[in-house]
């Protein structure tokens, strides 16, 4: 009963969702005839074996073997369970869930999670509105370099603080059936002894959106010298606002770093907003935190190349040394790229840089790790330099590939002038060590599911599948029982699906299979270069039956026995008229 009801859910939602809207939230995709092709993001690949169908809202990898529906690509996108996923999708997609499918406990987590985002959103739209009311913010953030577009672009908003300021935006919580309750659990302010209060206080307030646009946390930066308190302040982290997973702007980056397959990663909110401000529209910044897997696995769903903008102190380069030792676990290409001493994004700009032209200039980041280790090498001990090197060649190591690989030992031989054959041993010798897992690396295994199945029975298939009324034809109904396993008990499931709409048909069939046929059917409908292309349907039933043809004979021999045995001579004559019959076309055919 409850995987009846969880089917029924599942349908529910596939019904309601796109799947080619949900996987290009995270996946890079470009049309290739009626399908969708990209990077899979499960694996890392260098061609785009990654390929979506939006006419059967299916996806399947042709390099990792993984593949299903919309649900099945959330659970595994956003590794959770697969009703976790569709809370998800109901939320992002503002499903109402009708009684029927839903659960009381089910319903309350949709709830409770669009009441934070919507919280999130008064919060954003009310400071922003603040601003209006300073022109001495307004003045403020225009020396800083902001005009009054990047400003409502971004929402950039201000918090005056104060018992009175609390009280208006209580007010204006209120209007919108909020309570001071909502602003408590979002901790947007929090009770004092005599009254309330907030962190947020005096701040210039940057609302940060997820990657889908909702607004989910803020980042607060103090506007007077004299503030002792901390120069930044950000949401406190809970199930919605993760600081390691989120990235400022990527919502509205994401479409032109799609475009582009290019993106700018910066350190804060400022050096974004004026990177955007400057035309560089494909530019995200971190939330004051250091660069994760995390965010270059975001990243790496939309872009090719990252050029990574730090300032040229040794806390950037501390930084880009970090990233070095992280950049295996993604199959991005990561750029170094240092700003003149002493400035940030935003100053250089200011000050008529041009960063798409220092861009070109930039340097692959193994590269940077490699001269960055060559100018302290000269002057380090003994144990300091091996140490070095096996730190290099543990990186080097875990990259995929091998023509890489031999380039950068060339350089290494060259930048610590040992003998390549030496280092190439010692590179030969070296072990990854305990080393985190890429994504791809935790998934199931998963095998190519049509082994052995000839391309004439996958068209076949196809056929049947892109048109399942092609199944009331008696001869299409009798070659069924001659399929492979694997086609036969998938086509037998869809006689039994009824649905409205021929979109719906597939999705309650899709529901209906176990794991191992939905990888069937998602190799099968996706292996073909286009959805429904079949030959002439005529040809190919002669085809197949051609295939068949021993089995048919030997078959159409056990039906004539039966026959006999019930003493039923007008049946024997049927099976014998339909046999001729169809010996005679392919005899005319020249197929047997």
């Amino acid at each position: 009963m409850q995987k009846e009801n969880n089917s029924n859910l599942f349908n529910f939602i596939k019904e309601r969702v796109s799947i080619l809207e949900v996987i290009n939230q995270h996946v890079s995709l470009k049309k290739a005839g009626h399908y969708w092709k990209g990077q899979c993001p499960f694996h890392d690949e260098k061609t785009a074996s990654f390929t979506v169908s939006p006419h059967k809202e299916i996806f399947y990898c042709f390099g990792c073997h993984v593949g299903g529906d919309v649900i099945t690509f959330m659970t595994k996108v956003e590794n959770c369970e697969p009703l976790e996923a569709v809370k998800q999708l109901a939320d992002r997609h503002n499903i109402e869930l009708p009684q029927t499918v839903s659960h009381p406990t089910f319903k309350q987590t949709i709830d409770d999670k669009k009441r934070y985002f919507e919280v999130c959103r008064v919060f954003a739209e009310w400071t922003h509105a603040q601003i209006t009311k300073y022109p001495s913010i307004i003045s403020y953030l225009n020396k800083r370099g902001f005009n009054e577009k990047s400003i409502k672009q971004f929402m950039v908003g201000y918090f005056p603080g104060g018992e009175r300021s609390i009280k208006t935006l209580i007010k204006e919580l209120n209007k919108q059936n909020f309570l001071v309750k909502d602003l408590l659990d979002v901790h947007l302010i929090q009770d004092g002894k005599a009254n309330f209060y907030s962190p947020f206080e005096q701040r210039i307030i940057f609302p940060i959106a997820d990657h889908l646009g909702r607004f989910c946390g803020f980042g607060g930066r103090i506007i007077k010298s004299t503030d002792q308190r901390p120069k930044y302040y950000n949401s406190r982290e809970n199930s919605y606002f993760q600081k390691g997973s989120l990235l400022f702007g990527m919502d509205q980056a994401k479409k032109t770093i799609q475009k582009t397959g290019k993106a700018f990663l910066v350190e804060g909110y400022t050096d974004c907003i004026a990177m955007v401000q400057h035309g560089l529209k494909n530019t995200v910044a971190t939330l004051g935190t250091a660069c994760t897997v995390e965010h270059l696995k975001l990243l790496s769903y939309h872009a090719q190349t990252v050029y990574l903008v730090y300032d040229s102190d040794a806390a950037g380069h501390k930084a880009m040394l970090r990233l070095a030792e992280l950049c295996w676990q993604v199959n991005l290409d990561l750029q170094t790229l240092f700003l003149p001493p002493g400035q940030d994004p935003a100053s250089f700009l200011q000050k008529g840089g041009d960063l798409q032209k220092l861009s070109l200039k930039a340097q692959d980041i193994l590269a940077f790790f490699l001269s960055s280790m060559g100018q302290e090498f000269t002057t380090q001990s003994l144990q300091e330099k091996l140490a070095g090197m096996r730190r290099f060649l543990v990186i080097l190591k875990r990259l995929d590939d091998p023509l890489k690989q031999g380039i950068f030992l060339q350089k290494a031989a060259a930048t610590f002038g040992l003998p390549f054959d030496a280092l190439k041993k010692e590179f030969d010798r070296t072990s990854f060590g305990p080393v985190e897992k890429k994504l791809s690396d935790t998934l199931p295994p998963n095998k190519p599911a049509l082994e052995g199945i000839s391309t004439i029975e996958k068209k076949f298939a196809c056929a049947i599948l892109n048109n399942a009324q092609l199944l009331k034809k008696k001869e299409v109904a009798r070659l069924v029982e001659y399929m492979p396993p694997e086609l036969q008990n998938a086509v037998k499931k869809l006689r039994n699906i009824k649905a409205s709409t021929d979109k719906n048909a597939f999705i309650h069939f899709f529901e209906s299979l176990e794991y191992h046929e939905k990888q069937v059917i998602n190799q099968l409908m996706l292996g073909q270069e286009e959805p429904g292309q079949n030959d002439d349907f005529d040809q190919l039933l002669l085809l197949i039956q051609k295939k068949y043809w021993k089995m048919i004979v030997n078959g159409t021999k056990v039906k004539i026995a039966q026959a006999q045995l019930n003493d039923n001579a007008q049946m024997v004559n049927d099976i014998v008229v339909s046999f001729l019959e169809l010996k005679k076309k392919l005899l005319c055919k020249g197929l047997i």
